[in-house]
This record gives C-alpha cells, structure tokens and sequence, in this order.
C-alpha cells in the first residue's frame, strides 16, 4: 500500500520532528557495528531500563532481577516513566540523546515513528536468532529490512467466561468452534435461564461487551479475510458492517449494556465480569492476572472461571487456528551507546524477549510474547489461575492478527475511526452511513494515494 508522501509526512511530523530534531534523518544506527568484540560476562556493567507505574507494573523489576540473577555482574537501573505521558517523554529523551539504554516501545502504532528517529539501534542481528521460530511472532517488525525492536508481551484477546454461571443455568460452555453466532445463540439462552438460576434479571447481563472502539474493529480486522493494506489502509472499512450489526444487535436484546451507558457512565470492565454482573467477556489476556488477585483480596467474587478462544467469523469457514488480535510491546536499545554496555544491552534484550524472561513474566501471570510448554506450565501455575485445558490451548494456541496495521497513516485512521464507533454505537449513524462517512473522512485528509 502506497502513501502520499507529502500527506503521509503531515500525518507522522507532530510525533517525530522532536525525534528527528535531535537525533537527525534516517534509519537507527547498526548495533553491530559499535558493539565490540562481544559481551563479557565477568565484566562489571551497569545499563538502563525505562519503565512505567513500577509499584503496579511488576514486569520491569522482574526481568531486570531475573537477568541479574543469570548474569551477576550486570546491573539494571530502571527510570520510571508516568504511564500516561510515557511517549511524550521518550520522545523528548531521545530528542536530546538522553534516553535510557534500553526502553520499550509500548505500542505498535508508534513504531515506525521510533523506527526512523534515529534513536534505536538496529537489533537486527538478534532478531535472526528468532526468525522461524514458532513460538514468538514477530509479525510487523520488519522495517525497511531491519528491525529496531523487539517483543517481549503480547497479550491477546480471548473470551472469559464465568464456569459457574453457565453451570447453574445450564447453558453449554463456550468452546474453540463457537462463532459469533454460537456467541449470540448463548446469550439468548443466559437472558433466558440465568433469572431462573437465581440471578437478579435487571442487572446481571449474559455479557459485557466494553466501549473500546477495537472490540468491534480489530475482530473485524483480524477475522476478515482481508489484507489491512487492502481496507484499512485503503479508507474501506466495509469489512466491518456485520460486526457493528452484531454488537448492535447484543445491545439493542438487552444481553449487554448499552454502549452510550457503558461510556456516559465510565463503565469499568473489571467488576462487571468480577462481581458476577457478566457471564461472558471478550478481553486481552492481560485481566486474568487482574481477576486473580481480585478474588484474592475480595475485590472481586469468588467463581470459577476460565478462558475460550474468541468467537470466529460466521461467514467465514472455521480456521484450524481461532483468529483473534492483540498488540505486542516491545524492547529497543538506544543508539547512543556502544562497546560493553550495547553488549550487555542486546544480551538483555535476548533474553528478556526469549524463555528466560518469558518464564520469569508468566510467574508474574504477565503474558510473554514467547509461548511454549514451559512458559504455559509457569503461567498457569498460580493459585486461581483457571488451570484447564480448554484455557491452556485459548491463551497459548492462536493466530493473533495485529490490533491495528502497522503504518505512519494509522494514527489518523484510528482517530477517525473512533468517532465512528461512538456515532454508531449510539444510533446517530447507521453501520453502513458511519462507515462511508469515516471513508470520506480518511479521503479528505490526504494521506492515501488514490
């Protein structure tokens, strides 16, 4: 897919003149050619990690210990960044050369920005080691030819479901061949049985569809059959017509709250699934840690639950894989050092982005981007991890599809499809008119060549 260059460079400039202000034009410079003659283990060596809300964000502690556990004389200071404005003030850091040895790119959105600024070294050399790889998936990565991060989470989107309520109900659990249309079937059978099971039929709902604009848009794009480069890169947002129905459809039968109340009323997700107002919810892998150390505390009740692969495409036929999407985060090293410390650097990134931190982030129940037997087996080894195996094969067996493409005219298609969401959400549009009109919007902005 091509873009007009002039239009295209509109589109990214806010994000990346500070970048490249700084650091000049570009591609990021090539770590191999700084780093010497290799890492040496028995040298004294300390390099840097940005990361985020650390007293809630456990995952930089424990791979910066467990790679000092591994390599004792390597030391890892981490920066704490605010979890809000994490992007602004990278940005403004690598801008003035000051950025921490090694950060992560928290969304893929930002990548190609990052990519070109001149801040990130080229990690190429490592990703050849994990190229063919079945396990990690490094899908979108490859920039110009080279690679200038890497993942080490991902989490994806799966549907939790509450084992309890269907048993008391008598409705048949959720399954990896379930459709959207199973999905629909479900509902109507909860709406109907759960008041005879006891639940309170004015408040508990057989789902809880939240009012992120991705839980109608990215299934649509991961289950399309369709190239992005193909429609969203193109303005065609078609593809998405029979999800908005659905969802429509859901709310309009009363099986879930109504979006306009979900966003007026700042709706959280967490307690509707966790203090049982929900038998079912589509959400990133991200919650069941969440939801484990709720029941803990008693924020949220306690049930059994479990995990089942996202309901497919209907009117496609059934993937031997479930398709479902998600969005990476990822590890860059800066460009700024060399020798030892870029040395220590990679061999830091390799494996945090590898088993050894894959294992150590599954103990923590964060999902690595790495999956296989042995990283699973410590995932779900926590007390009150749903711990069958239908929930094993739904978080670690999956064809996940990239939240959004990887493109400098992302940022502006995903603003513009957000308005689109919420004017079709609450009625003011069709599904057909909202998305014609998020078409002529993407047109009118220029940035695709016709």
């Amino acid at each position: 897919m091509k873009f007009n260059s002039a239009c295209k460079a509109l589109a990214v400039a806010s994000a990346a003149a500070m970048l490249l202000a700084g650091c000049g034009g570009g591609s990021g410079t090539d770590a191999s050619d700084k780093s010497g003659a290799g890492f040496d283990e028995n040298a004294k060596t300390t390099i840097s990690l940005a990361g985020w809300s650390l007293d809630m964000t456990p995952e930089f502690k424990t791979l910066a210990d467990g790679f000092h556990k591994a390599h004792p004389n390597v030391t890892i200071n981490i920066k704490q960044y605010s979890a809000d404005d994490y992007d602004k003030q990278l940005t403004a850091d690598i801008s003035s050369g000051a950025q921490p040895d090694v950060f992560p790119v928290k969304t893929m959105v930002k990548y190609v920005t990052y990519a070109d600024s001149q801040g990130l070294a080229d990690i190429s050399d490592i990703a050849k080691g994990f190229q063919g790889d079945k396990h990690i998936d490094l899908n979108g990565y490859d920039h110009d030819g080279k690679y200038f991060a890497l993942p080490y989470r991902s989490d994806t989107w799966v549907l939790f479901y509450n084992k309890d309520m269907f048993h008391k109900s008598g409705v048949e659990e959720p399954s990896a061949k379930w459709t959207w249309d199973d999905y629909t079937k479900a509902a109507k059978e909860l709406k109907e049985k759960l008041p005879e099971a006891g639940y309170d039929g004015n408040s508990v709902y057989p789902m809880y569809m939240h009012n992120w604009q991705s839980v109608v848009q990215s299934f649509a794009l991961a289950q399309s059959g369709k190239s992005a480069d193909d429609t969203f890169l193109k303005g065609d947002f078609s593809y998405m017509e029979p999800y908005y129905k659905r969802a429509l459809e859901w709310q309009d039968e009363k099986y879930t709250i109504d979006w306009n109340t979900s966003f007026t009323n700042k709706v959280q997700y967490q307690p509707q699934f966790g203090t049982q107002k929900a038998a079912m919810m589509p959400m990133g892998t991200w919650y069941a840690a969440v939801l484990v150390n709720q029941q803990q505390t008693g924020e949220a009740d306690k049930f059994s639950w479990g995990m089942a692969p996202a309901p497919q495409n209907p009117d496609k036929k059934l993937p031997s894989t479930p398709i479902t999407y998600g969005s990476p985060t990822s590890l860059a090293i800066s460009s700024k050092i060399s020798g030892q410390k870029l040395a220590a650097a990679k061999e830091f990134v390799k494996w945090a982005v590898g088993q050894g931190g894959a294992v150590e982030l599954a103990k923590i129940s964060t999902t690595p981007a790495y999956i296989d037997d042995k990283v699973t087996e410590a995932y779900f080894s926590p007390e009150g991890m749903a711990s069958d195996q239908a929930s094993k094969d739904a978080w670690s067996k999956h064809d996940r599809k990239m939240e959004v493409p990887v493109s400098g005219a992302t940022d502006t298609i995903n603003s513009i499809l957000k308005d689109a969401h919420s004017s079709i959400m609450t009625g003011a549009k069709s599904p057909s008119d909202g998305l014609k009109e998020a078409r002529q919007n993407v047109k009118d902005q220029g940035i695709l060549d016709e």
